[in-house]
């Protein structure tokens, strides 16, 4: 018996594609893909991102949140929260922005986690779907070779079972796993750096402060 049925691929597969689409939504289930696609490129660049909120945070001791137009950090969460304070110039709407995007990436994973789940849990029913649909052509009619179109039915049968609980194990559950694992892991990277960039501003803030305190005593 071959364990490639073109036939039997194509029942578990489809079928699981359709019915999940059907199920999350043709939006839902495209950005699925993008997450899961998103796998495949390199992870948070901490390095790259913390060079470039340590060259803003100089360009804003320099020259003030409102003049300063430095170069955004290559993630996209943290160069939306630097924009916001630049256009802004408050921590508490940096805060805000910040809450926001880490709300909407949130929702963006654990959205995909679950197309990706929901996928696990529909290969092996269309696995039996197939192993049904197989035992169906157990009947050989008018077939030159009886015997033959049973193993074929047999096989197919046993083959979209088969299919259906690797599709899950190996492939959609593993990539639920894998988008949750990776975006937890961007976020708590992403937090550091956020942290560290909000006190050097607050630090900033203070000590234009005192200096326009020393000022005005001296006046």
């Amino acid at each position: 018996m071959s364990l490639i049925d073109p036939g039997a691929i194509a029942i578990v597969a489809g079928g699981t594609v359709l019915a999940c689409a059907a199920r999350s939504g043709w939006r839902d289930f495209g950005g699925a893909l993008r997450q899961a696609g998103g796998l495949l490129r390199r992870q948070f660049d901490a390095d790259a991102n913390r060079k470039a909120l340590a060259l803003a945070v100089s360009s804003i001791q320099r020259e003030g949140p409102h003049r300063a137009d430095p170069a955004l950090p290559p993630d996209r969460q943290l160069g939306m929260m630097l924009e916001t304070f630049l256009r802004q110039g408050s921590v508490e709407t940096l805060h805000a922005a910040r809450r926001t995007q880490r709300a909407l990436d949130e929702a963006r994973r654990n959205s995909a986690a679950q197309v990706f789940s929901w996928a696990g849990e529909l290969a092996p029913v269309f696995g039996l779907i197939g192993t049904l649909f197989g035992l169906t052509q157990l009947a050989p009619g008018n077939a030159a070779s009886p015997s033959a179109a049973i193993m074929a039915a047999v096989s197919t049968a046993v083959l979209t079972s088969l299919y259906g609980a690797l599709l899950a194990h190996l492939l959609c559950y593993p990539l639920a796993g894998a988008i949750e694992r990776r975006g937890i892991d961007e976020q708590r990277a992403r937090d550091v750096l956020a942290e560290w960039f909000v006190d050097q501003l607050s630090r900033t803030a203070m000590t234009a402060q005192e200096r326009r305190a020393h000022l005005r005593g001296v006046a």
